[in-house]
């Protein structure tokens, strides 16, 4: 048995160390975790569960400045790369035995059909090279040949036809980095900061799409590489060798997903740049956590990560827009769902509305709740929640961030997926509420300013473009895609009234905790019951449908055109009644969220290699009616972006009127010389969400669980004092122990 003396030096060693661990513990990977369960049964919001700690995307690797994927679609498959990568990136792998040929990324490597169409005999010899100078170095595109027309009035618009006849050509620039890296130790939850110059970049493929859930990517999905290091953007512009000296209009798409997922080769911009004489520009930005966490209130993580790359990708553009004979003085955005959303917010911020000109907001409005987060304690409970779902400390924010900074791969972090407990969607913009901003060196105060006010106030204050003009669209069954993505409906997608009950619940205790739930739900549900047979089926999914699209669009899409409305900027809204008769889509879906993505991006008109397979028809599928309104929307948001107005000319018998002040006029789009001007869209639906349910409950701001604990944080430098005296005090405490304990045994 060991002396009094050791047993009290001991403890005391104990003590210190159980201190010190408590401290630091957190930085273990998934230490929060119970030992010796596999991750995917300790988070039952993510079935697949994070990959095992420093396991991050090994398939991207850096080339001359930039990274790019291994192969696309099955190209280049064999050697993914080149030998004198060597060196730039651990994680690229290639032959070490030097006798397979090396391969260059994108089309460096060989015709890729993905990038550039169906390799023909008059395009193999032809030019593949086109170069810019921009405001950072020399840009290396190619030249992509187009075969189909889509102008309805023109001679030769083959169809189903083989065809083998040049119409156009798109010069192309893919995966031009627009900011520098966002990647640790230096990059993470910070905000972008401008690329370094360069002397050569070659664009010749996109760059990796940001963190996602594994769901929305693979080849399939178009979504084959996925690194942090995603900041890129891309170009599709007219012809350049033949149109030097020229100003196009610029259109700049910002990709939906919910703030979640999606990609910049979402959009492929070939047709509408070449045939209708407009710069296209699509770019990535940060999604998720990664992109928007926040510990709101505090400088440990202020967020807006992913909107403020945004206004870094929209200032790259606004810079370097003429270097591809584009009109920094004509900028219009548009995107859908949260695309329209991220469109509306820079069109009010600050820093960003004398760069943006037009808004085409398609299914989303930056008005919804959805669009950007007001609440602070909402915020801060959305960050507890993740942060312990991936296994980090949420005593305080602090310990959060600095857990995800240094101890989770952006693997872990970008694939962790889970319901919030308030709202809809867990991660979005905020309102800035800081009253100071952290202090990095190399990053100035300015850079992490987004909107410290809410899109009405800034809008009723008149903060935008002098000369805004504003689009905007629903579609009629916009909510169909929360029944086909409910696994729980597979696969007839049959709504009973007792489902629809429970998701109303849901609903109420989301944005209406303790205030009235049971006369909001009892309002909601006599709204959407079809009293004619409310028993019906057909009519339960058909009514809960609308309950959804009008919440989440219809309604915030009416309350942002009144507020433009009463400020004098013109508007123009159109309703989306018809189909894509390719799709075959049963009835009560045939009109989703996000059906003109295939229209407008010219879908009938490109080579199918170019698609994502999932999205690829043959040829003869596309009906004419089909290429007819592809044509239609082309040619009305080109018109849009470059006269301010979608109908400058009658396009296949259809035509625009700007909506006025008490005659809300809307274009009701059924098909080609098949669509009529109404007015008023749904006026008691929306009223009935954006007037009546806040009276009935108060106010329309989520509140929380009683059980929920927030956080107080000392500003940075009071933590570095708070905790160095601590520490000291700790030691002298020991110390002391020490001295008396050796003082005690020398008396004796």
């Amino acid at each position: 048995m060991a002396p009094p003396k050791q047993q009290q030096l001991q403890i005391i060693l104990l003590l210190v160390i159980i201190f010190v661990t408590s401290i630091i513990g957190q930085n273990d990977p998934y230490s929060q975790y119970p030992r010796g369960f596999p991750p995917n049964q300790q988070n039952p919001y993510n079935e697949y569960g994070p990959q095992l700690p420093h396991s991050d995307y090994p398939k991207t690797y850096l080339y001359e400045g930039r990274r790019f994927g291994q192969s696309g679609y099955g190209y280049g498959l064999g050697v993914p790369g080149d030998p004198r990568i060597r060196g730039q990136d651990e994680s690229f792998s290639y032959d070490r035995t030097g006798h397979a040929e090396p391969r260059l990324p994108g089309i460096l490597s060989g015709w890729r059909e993905d990038l550039q169409g169906k390799m023909r005999e008059q395009t193999r010899e032809k030019d593949k090279f086109v170069f810019v100078k921009s405001t950072y170095g020399d840009i290396q595109g190619f030249q992509v040949y187009l075969f189909d027309d889509p102008d309805p009035d023109s001679l030769y618009r083959p169809g189903a036809e083989f065809i083998e006849r040049q119409k156009g050509i798109t010069s192309v620039f893919l995966g031009i980095p627009y900011a520098q890296p966002p990647v640790p130790p230096l990059g993470r939850f910070k905000p972008p900061r401008a690329p370094r110059g360069w002397k050569l970049i070659q664009a010749v493929d996109y760059g990796p799409a940001c963190p996602q859930p594994i769901q929305y990517t693979g080849a399939t999905l178009g979504i084959r590489d996925v690194h942090e290091d995603c900041l890129y953007l891309n170009v599709f512009t007219p012809d350049m060798k033949e149109s030097k000296g020229i100003k196009y209009p610029v259109m700049v798409y910002i990709h939906g997903g919910d703030f979640i997922h999606g990609a910049s080769n979402d959009f492929p911009g070939h047709i509408l740049a070449t045939f209708y004489k407009v710069v296209v520009f699509t770019f990535n930005y940060r999604l998720g956590a990664l992109g928007f966490l926040s510990t709101v209130g505090d400088v440990n993580s202020p967020g807006n990560y992913g909107i403020l790359d945004q206004a870094m990708a929209l200032r790259w553009i606004y810079d370097n827009a003429d270097r591809f004979n584009g009109d920094r003085d004509s900028i219009t955005l548009f995107g859908p769902g949260a695309g329209a959303a991220s469109a509306g917010l820079l069109m009010v911020a600050p820093q960003t509305m004398h760069m943006v000109h037009k808004v085409i907001a398609q299914s989303g409005s930056a008005v919804a709740d959805w669009a950007m987060i007001s609440d602070r304690y909402r915020v801060q409970n959305t960050s507890r929640v993740f942060g312990k779902l991936i296994g980090c400390s949420i005593q305080s924010s602090w310990q959060l961030v600095y857990c995800l900074t240094k101890s989770r791969t952006a693997y872990e972090i970008g694939t962790a997926e889970f319901p919030p407990e308030v709202g809809l969607f867990p991660w979005a913009p905020v309102i800035e509420m800081n009253v100071t901003m952290p202090y990095y060196e190399g990053w100035y105060e300015n850079d992490w300013h987004f909107i410290n006010e809410s899109v009405e106030t800034l809008i009723r204050k008149r903060s935008f473009n002098p000369g805004l003009r504003y689009m905007t669209s629903v579609t009629l069954q916009e909510a169909a895609t929360f029944i086909t993505s409910n696994k729980s409906l597979v696969p007839n997608f049959v709504v009973t009234q007792d489902f629809v009950d429970q998701k109303i619940r849901e609903l109420v205790l989301r944005y209406n905790y303790t205030l009235n739930p049971n006369g909001t739900y009892e309002a909601i549900k006599y709204m959407y019951t079809y009293w004619p047979d409310p028993k019906n089926p057909y009519y339960i999914r058909e009514q809960y449908i609308k309950l959804l699209t009008d919440f989440l669009y219809t309604a915030p899409m009416d309350k942002m055109v009144k507020l433009l409305v009463e400020q004098d900027v013109p508007v123009y809204i159109y309703v989306m009644n018809t189909t894509i008769e390719s799709l075959n889509l049963e009835e009560w879906r045939k009109v989703p969220h996000n059906i003109e993505h295939y229209l407008l991006c010219g879908a009938p008109f490109l080579d199918v290699e170019m698609l994502p397979s999932r999205e690829r028809f043959k040829r003869d599928q596309w009906t004419r009616n089909d290429r007819n309104m592809s044509h239609f929307f082309m040619k009305a948001y080109s018109d849009f972006a470059r006269y301010g107005n979608p109908s400058y000319t009658q396009i296949l018998g259809i035509h625009f009127e700007e909506a006025k002040n008490g005659q809300l006029k809307y274009l009701n789009l059924n098909t080609t010389y098949n669509s009529s001007i109404m007015w008023n869209y749904r006026q008691t639906e929306s009223a009935f969400w954006t007037h009546y349910i806040p009276t009935l409950v108060g106010h329309l701001v989520p509140t929380y669980p009683p059980t929920t604990e927030f956080w107080w944080e000392p500003r940075t430098p009071l933590q570095i004092a708070f905790w160095s005296i601590s520490g000291f005090c700790l030691l002298l405490i020991v110390l002391l122990v020490v001295c008396c304990m050796l003082w005690s045994n020398a008396k004796r």
